[in-house]
């Protein structure tokens, strides 16, 4: 047999043989459990997360019933990402739309503004408290998802502080636990890692993605493991002086490895593939290196805040018992100093671009960071309350992260999901309550099955992973099996049958020891012979496999390159009127910084809808698409003035603005030099007459330079007046060398523009009695009758059908407007997806190999920064010192000997177990943090 990768083919048949065998299962259980009066009518709802997968009736029902809900999830992804109802559309960014939803948000939440009550009546007024951390998590989840709906890439800077932060609270939180609980078995480590990566690895083998998409996931797991190798490394020096030793260790390793140009990184990492992967343009380890260095101190920094949390809390109680002004002097005295880094933060790096800011992110990160900690924490009151609606939303950013890449956007987060084709807004409403909803249920399955597959117990921990791998590896070699025959719809068919099949033997198996195990009498309310829960499987699951079968062939297509047959459709389309809204008018009228404007409307053109929408899907393309069409590709533009703008648009659109290089400013009637924007090459030469076609293409006809050759003539041969007669033989002529260019150069692609309208009512009068449309018009339908069916042509682009409805704006009757010729290269744009035929080789480097964004300078810092917190027992860094310069506030080093006596007392039990020795250590939270972390 050959081998057969774990790639995007075989992966959702593997997830498709194991989710219809879970569903098999599920529905018999479901039938039998109808049957039999002992049993429950409904599979119970787990009363305790830790409640462990027995062989027994309610458990096994109970089991079932979450796989199959979770396996539900799972489809839904592939159905919408790979057959959704409607085609994906584009991301558009409306800067006071995204604005306002947050705002919207921030109104709503305000409203849910409440104590942190606990048992006893008792108010949680703890320094970053659960309640605090989940509501903080909640509000930056939600711009976080807010910035990747609606692309808004002015919002990046902030986000990847965001993101930043969530890496920060991966240290801080797992340092508390591990200080706190002492815990660091192989339970632990099996529960955390099931957390972080049960789902993502579901999507992987549901989707064909690879597990660097969802980076966020590697990317704690990552940390997670940091932080409990450091903690559980010579775990009794946690509580005495070895713990600031190892944390010092720890600083160096991290420098050693991002900071430098050592070749670290990639030694530990020789394994990473480089080859472009999905979520890994560049490769994964260059990926994987570029996701690390943007936070490589961060867990680190929210260990050091964990490790002197105990006294930056004393810190507050004492300030807070002295007198009024007094507190207010000394919480004024650490304020200030913070705000004002804060703003040199905001107006230095902050408003670099994104690049040049990525290259500090992990340096200057914190300072947002430890301001946002230290003014939400400031007073009593502050930390005394929380938002419940963000501290919902905080609960499962696992879930919104992962699910919106494909429930709520779609093409692994490039596109969007829709549901309400032309209504954007509403479409956002209604796809976002389906996406909540679903998070929100994953996060229970995910803790429900974690509960019934790791509990408490660590020889069934051990059972439950070996079953699970063993389990997974069987459904892997029978998807390689299957996957050797293809991927057809007797293929899909045939994952359907094997599901069923499997699902009925596994029933009969579990039955059978569940009788020997709790005997128990069928009691059916008909004469139901014994086969009948197995047949009436087969029947609704087959059912079920038609109806999703039906559906996919008649359901729209994930955006993908578009096929040649798309061809007789790409130019067919229509002008519609355009007016103008409030939302198009003032944005212009901010961005522009105008006042009162006067008018707004233009025309938009439109492709005709396909009558098969999963063959032909035709969309704008933005800059990004195009660099990514044409890179290492050589782009010929051959023909008049028509051709000529149209070569401008495409450097304009592969993001060279400058006017000078504009069409405006251009040689009319010259060869333009051929251009290189980053690997795309681009070429005009001026060849207006059908004979000067002619010589190109004989020039070329066996050169293969080009990727594409845009051509397009006759305006001029009408105006010089050449013989109609002579004019076809020319055009036959350039048919036959069309063909022969396709034989010789099968690598060039062949596109045709005819000659747009002209109006001869806006020429000058012996312009106009030289080329009147109606001439025109016969030279161009010898163009259309010669070269339309030509079989080598890979677009005849009819510019004449395109203009006609604009030709009272062909302002000097033969040039049109600028979104014209916009509209021309668009459905260039979408041909070129059929066109290329050459394979383009793997992309350069451009520098992307680990240590090119090491800052050996800026890791200094960060080193001799975290040396002062981690000496001075500060959180802040050392600025929890300058109170008690200037305003009399207690010095943390003063202080740090009763904050970690006060709490040793509390876990003497915890360090007598560990350390051997009650006087040895300290602890960093108070009891009620610690009852929050359990």
């Amino acid at each position: 047999m050959n081998h057969v990768p774990l790639d995007a083919t075989l992966t959702p048949t593997l997830s498709g043989i194991l989710f219809t065998t879970i569903f098999a299962l599920n529905l018999q259980n479901l039938i039998r459990s109808r049957c039999l009066p002992s049993s429950p009518a409904a599979p119970p709802k787990a009363s305790k997360l830790t409640e462990r997968l027995t062989l027994t009736r309610s458990s096994t029902s109970q089991f079932l019933h979450l796989a199959s809900a979770f396996a539900l999830i799972l489809s839904l992804c592939y159905l919408l990402e790979f057959h959704p109802p409607s085609p994906h559309i584009s991301k558009h960014y409306d800067k006071d739309w995204f604005l306002t939803i947050l705002l919207l948000l921030a109104a709503a939440s305000a409203l849910t503004w409440k104590q942190n009550g606990e048992a006893g009546g008792r108010i949680n007024t703890d320094v970053l408290n659960r309640n605090q951390t989940e509501e903080w998590k909640g509000w930056m989840q939600a711009i976080f998802l807010l910035y990747h709906y609606y692309a808004a890439a002015d919002t990046y800077n902030c986000v990847r502080v965001l993101i930043t932060c969530y890496v920060w609270l991966t240290g801080f939180g797992n340092f508390s636990f591990f200080y706190l609980k002492a815990d660091y078995s192989l339970i632990r480590l099996f529960q955390m890692l099931f957390r972080l990566n049960f789902m993502a690895v579901f999507l992987c083998l549901t989707l064909g993605n690879t597990y660097i998409l969802y980076y966020i996931c590697p990317l704690h797991t990552f940390f997670f493991l940091m932080v409990y190798a450091v903690m559980g490394i010579f775990r009794k020096e946690n509580y005495g002086r070895g713990i600031r030793y190892k944390m010092i260790f720890l600083s160096v390793a991290i420098y050693l490895v991002w900071d430098t140009t050592l070749p670290l990184f990639e030694s530990f990492h020789f394994l990473l593939p480089t080859d472009p992967a999905i979520g890994a343009t560049n490769g994964t380890l260059w990926e994987w290196y570029y996701r690390t260095s943007l936070d490589h101190w961060s867990t680190f920094l929210g260990m050091c805040f964990a490790l002197n949390y105990p006294v930056m809390s004393c810190w507050f109680e004492k300030v807070e018992a002295l007198g009024e002004r007094t507190q207010i002097a000394v919480k004024t005295g650490l304020g200030i100093p913070l705000a004002l880094i804060f703003l040199w933060w905001y107006n230095g790096p902050y408003q670099c671009e994104k690049f040049e800011y990525n290259a500090t992110n992990a340096y200057f990160g914190i300072i947002p960071l430890l301001t946002y900690i230290y003014f939400r924490n400031v007073s009593k009151t502050l930390r005394g309350y929380t938002m419940s609606l963000l501290h919902e939303i905080g609960k499962t950013t696992l879930e919104t992260y992962l699910l919106q890449h494909h429930l709520w956007l779609s093409s692994n987060a490039k596109s969007l999901v829709v549901f309400v084709p032309n209504y954007p807004k509403i479409n956002f409403c209604v796809v976002t309550c389906v996406y909540f909803a679903v998070s929100r249920k994953a996060y229970r399955l995910t803790m429900e099955l974690r509960g019934m597959l790791l509990p408490d117990d660590l020889n069934y921990c051990l059972k439950s992973v070996s079953v699970t791998v063993v389990v997974l590896g069987a459904f892997g070699v029978l998807s390689a099996i299957v996957t050797q025959g293809g991927t057809s719809s007797a293929g899909v068919w045939t994952v359907v049958c094997l599901g069923l099949a499997l699902g009925i033997a596994i029933d009969r198996i579990k039955e059978r020891q569940l009788q020997l195990k709790e005997p128990q009498t069928y009691k059916p309310p008909f004469d139901m012979p014994s086969f009948f829960p197995q047949a009436l499987t087969i029947v609704l699951g087959l059912s079920a496999a038609a109806t999703i079968d039906a559906y996919s062939h008649h359901s729209a297509s994930p955006i993908q390159p578009l096929p040649s047959a798309c061809q007789p459709f790409v130019d067919q389309g229509s002008w519609v009127d355009l007016k103008c809204g409030e939302g198009e008018a003032f944005s212009a009228q901010r961005e522009a910084g105008l006042g009162a404007l006067v008018g707004c409307k233009s025309k938009l053109w439109g492709w005709e809808k396909v009558e098969e929408p999963h063959v032909c899907r035709f969309e704008e393309r933005n800059t990004k698409q195009a660099k990514y069409s044409l890179r290492d590709r050589h782009i010929a533009y051959v023909g008049d003035s028509h051709v000529r703008i149209q070569y401008y648009h495409l450097r304009n659109l592969l993001g060279e603005i400058d006017p000078l290089i504009s069409n405006i400013y251009a040689p009319y009637h010259s060869d333009v030099p051929t251009v290189d924007i980053g690997s795309t090459k681009i070429s005009f030469f001026w060849k207006p007459y059908v004979a000067d076609q002619i010589e190109f293409f004989t020039s070329i006809k066996d050169s293969n330079e080009f990727d594409a050759v845009i051509a397009g003539a006759g305006q001029w041969d009408v105006k010089e007046g050449l013989d109609f007669e002579r004019y076809k033989e020319e055009i036959e002529d350039i048919g036959r060398l069309l063909g022969e260019v396709r034989r010789r150069s099968p690598d060039t692609g062949l596109i045709w523009m005819t000659p747009p309208t002209v109006n001869e009512h806006r020429m000058p009068k012996p312009k106009a009695e030289q080329m009147p449309e109606s001439k025109v018009s016969e030279y161009r339908n010898v163009q259309i009758n010669v070269l339309k069916e030509f079989y080598g042509l890979d677009l005849f682009l009819e510019a004449g059908a395109l203009t006609y409805p604009r030709v009272t704006e062909a302002f000097d009757g033969v040039h049109y407007p600028e979104d014209v010729y916009d509209v021309f290269l668009q459905i260039v744009m979408q041909s070129f997806d059929w066109t290329f035929t050459r394979e383009v080789a793997k992309p350069e480097s451009n520098g992307n190999s680990p240590g090119t964004m090491a800052n050996p300078v800026l890791g200094l810092l960060m080193l001799i920064v975290s040396a002062v917190g981690i000496i001075f027992f500060d959180s802040f860094m050392g600025f929890s010192y300058l109170p008690s310069l200037f305003c009399g506030g207690p010095s943390p080093r003063v202080i740090q000997k009763e904050a970690f006596e006060k709490l040793h007392a509390s876990l003497s039990h915890l360090l007598m177990e560990v350390t051997g020795d009650e006087e040895e250590g300290v602890a960093l939270v108070s009891v009620e943090a610690k009852k929050e972390e359990h």
